[in-house]
């Protein structure tokens, strides 16, 4: 599996709760240069960090991102953070892999605009939309990067990188 798409991930008043708290207008945010952990600057833009370094590192940690873990199907998380992307700030991230080693990515999209996430698999780009409550899931070996919206002033994404067990 190099990518899957599920559209309405989660239940409508689950979505609801989770876009409310990161798109509300006092949530926590933090300014960031760098989409992966190295590289060129991409551009200013904002996140907030869930879970890092084998520890959760929000209150919201336990209530709003556990149950999208057991969904997920993750057996343990590496990293999970909200980016809020100001289209003024930011326009394209550079292409990159959120680790060097396996794992998987998944992308919630919080709000719809035209942005979205770009995908390059065997020389050959793939564009996901943003759409609401959609979760893009690939393996973290695919080349990708951010595009921000070109209508709509911010785009809101939770990112997931997580293990799977790999068990039958």
């Amino acid at each position: 599996m190099k990518y899957q798409i599920h559209k309405k991930f989660l239940v409508p008043d689950s979505f609801e709760k989770i876009k409310d708290l990161i798109m509300n207008k006092d949530f926590p945010w933090r300014r960031r240069d760098h989409m992966a952990h190295v590289g060129d600057k991409d551009g200013m833009y904002f996140t907030y960090c869930f879970y890092n370094t084998m520890n959760s590192k929000s209150e919201f940690y336990e209530p709003y991102i556990i149950p999208i873990l057991k969904k997920l199907q993750a057996t343990a998380p590496i990293q999970i953070r909200s980016n809020m992307f100001i289209s003024a700030m930011f326009k394209t991230s550079n292409w990159h892999r959120d680790y060097d080693f396996k794992c998987k990515t998944a992308i919630l999209y919080l709000n719809d605009c035209d942005g979205g996430t770009e995908l390059k698999i065997n020389n050959k780009i793939i564009f996901i939309k943003a759409d609401p409550n959609k979760m893009l899931v690939f393996d973290t070996s695919v080349l990708h990067r951010a595009l921000t919206s070109k209508k709509e002033p911010i785009r809101y994404v939770i990112n997931f990188n997580y293990f799977i067990s790999h068990k039958k």
